[in-house]
């Protein structure tokens, strides 16, 4: 098991027609201990995407480091894995078939693919559905197999970009409370970005809250001491809507750039 790392991280992209650099975020810090669920929330353009894009090894640190078990991270690497908003898959391809193709790249023995591509299947409740097409399935469905294809290689930090954004409301909340159940079955690491204040509060053992950007920085940590296993219930609880209400005060502090009056433990 291994710590996710980010150290004083710094993240620009290059000028064009003679403009100035664009700095992303500058001297964020954060870890993810092995088997936590970290979110990290910010106003749209804060650099959110770009901090998991870091740590997916896509995009190089201007200054400050990315690093797992202590090894810096310097590009793409199978202990991590990417879960977009949009699924992706491959239409010619089943539900099983999909899962087992990153493992097939990789040169794992068809037959030892499959069985893990099938034991994933499992685990994301669509063994009924394995020999499926993409287009046989609902959008929940079908983010359940591109959450099942990122874990099929054991990956040590999972890192989830608004993979629930484009569902309906019932359908998001019926997700998170899956993938909850899909993570206490795996225990991978994840690094998930999220809008919804609710969502990160719901799924997270800490929530993360960025400042508005350029230069995005880390304005707060909220710890969630919500014990697991947690049900949709916990939503509707005073003390669950009293803590998505400091998030979001964190948050409007954070737009405002007043000082966080939250926990600032070291990351």
């Amino acid at each position: 098991m291994r710590e996710l790392r980010l150290d004083r991280l710094t993240i620009e992209y290059p000028a064009r027609d003679r403009a100035p650099a664009y700095r992303a975020v500058e001297g964020v810090s954060l870890t993810a201990a092995p088997g936590e669920f970290v979110s990290v929330v910010g106003p749209s353009g804060c650099g959110k995407t770009s901090l998991l894009h870091a740590v997916a090894g896509l995009v190089p640190a201007a200054a400050g480091t990315v690093s797992l078990g202590g090894r810096p991270i310097r590009g793409p690497g199978p202990e991590r894995a990417v879960v977009f908003q949009h699924a992706s898959l491959l239409p010619w391809r089943t539900v099983l078939g999909n899962v087992a193709y990153g493992l097939e790249l990789r040169r794992v023995p068809r037959r030892e693919a499959r069985a893990r591509a099938r034991e994933m299947v499992e685990l994301v409740g669509l063994g009924e559905a394995a020999t499926r097409y993409p287009h046989e399935l609902s959008g929940g469905m079908q983010q359940r197999v591109n959450l099942a294809r990122a874990l099929a290689p054991d990956p040590a930090v999972l890192l989830m970009d608004e993979p629930f954004a484009a569902l309906d409301a019932q359908t998001r909340d019926a997700m998170q409370a899956e993938l909850l159940r899909i993570w206490a079955a795996s225990r991978t690491s994840v690094l998930f970005v999220t809008h919804h204040i609710e969502e990160a509060v719901f799924l997270s053992d800490r929530v993360v809250v960025l400042s508005p950007g350029p230069g995005a920085t880390v304005r707060g940590r909220v710890p969630v001491p919500f014990e697991r296993p947690r049900e949709t219930a916990l939503r509707r609880t005073p003390e669950f809507v009293a803590l998505a209400d400091h998030v979001w005060s964190t948050l409007a502090r954070a737009r405002d750039r007043e000082p966080a009056r939250v926990n600032q433990e070291t990351p």
